[in-house]
């Protein structure tokens, strides 16, 4: 079962005010008969029908129901309800589809990229111009386009964006080298965002890529696309605190720490096992020298 969302009830710069919702009350299950929603899609979705408008990103305001129960989903077989999707952890305090495009699920991809600085694990974040919180460069998986595409193309976009046509070549180039592994997948699913609605909502996949510390400090960044700024953010604070970033990104960045740290304790304990083994070695060698030289006296 999904853990209940907050910040998909809260408010949100370009949505009406929500019905509210306590939290006893999120789960689908729970009786609500009072519960009555108001119903808000931005004019931009509407006018981004791709049914009426060429290379619109939203479906159209009437969908069938039947072609939403075969969409992908994170969280499990889509549940339809009348002639919409349901928000599988619950009431959100509006209906309709707010500012996604799609009804249901919206896919998304998140690169979390981090560096080492001294002794400071940074990620680099961006600042949205919607809610002006700090969040991750990611952005929306294009139909028909992998994940892994999607990753490097947001964050080359959004992070390493507006620059002269003479640095595009050299900036490409990090971009390429950085993009060049797999990165490791820490979180694939729900997002606690703050467009969810009823009937619409966000899910990722969330990526790590560990920028080595010579690429890390060549990186240019440059805010572009729905971004007002971006930099390094420092994420193993000293106190343990953990920065408060847009939806459920700071959960993200726990996961990244707890990876983090696992792979840092086991690179201590591997060189310390390999120096017990040597000096175990070492010992035995001298043993067998001694017996040699033993056997020789006596001889």
């Amino acid at each position: 079962m999904l853990a209940p969302h907050t910040k998909a009830r809260s408010p949100h710069p370009a949505y009406p005010s929500r019905f509210h919702v306590p939290d006893n009350k999120v789960p689908w299950s729970a009786p609500f008969p009072e519960y009555n929603p108001p119903d808000f899609t931005a004019n931009s979705v509407i006018l981004n029908d791709c049914t009426k408008k060429e290379n619109g990103w939203a479906d159209p305001q009437d969908i069938d129901a039947e072609s939403l129960k075969s969409r992908k989903s994170y969280c499990g077989k889509i549940q339809v309800v009348g002639d919409a999707p349901r928000n599988p952890v619950g009431r959100t305090g509006l209906k309709g589809r707010g500012l996604l495009g799609k009804w249901g699920p919206n896919h998304a991809a998140d690169p979390i990229v981090t560096r080492w600085n001294k002794d400071a694990l940074e990620m680099v974040v961006i600042q949205r111009k919607d809610t002006k919180e700090w969040a991750i460069p990611g952005g929306m998986v294009d139909a028909g386009e992998r994940v892994s595409a999607t990753l490097k193309r947001e964050f080359g976009e959004e992070a390493m964006g507006d620059l002269s046509e003479s640095d595009q070549h050299d900036v490409q180039r990090q971009i390429d080298e950085l993009f060049s592994s797999e990165g490791t997948e820490i979180y694939r699913g729900y997002v606690d965002d703050p467009r969810n609605t009823d009937n619409a909502w966000m899910e990722t996949v969330a990526v790590h890529f560990e920028c080595p510390p010579e690429l890390g400090h060549k990186l240019r960044l440059q805010a572009a696309d729905d971004a007002m700024n971006v930099r390094w953010l420092r994420i193993n604070n000293p106190d343990g605190s953990l920065p408060n970033l847009y939806a459920s990104h700071t959960e993200f960045v726990r996961k990244v720490l707890e990876r983090v740290t696992k792979q840092s304790k086991t690179e201590v304990t591997q060189p310390a096992k390999a120096k017990d083994d040597s000096f175990l070695m070492w010992v035995f060698a001298a043993f067998l020298l001694a017996v040699i030289l033993i056997g020789l006296l006596v001889m």
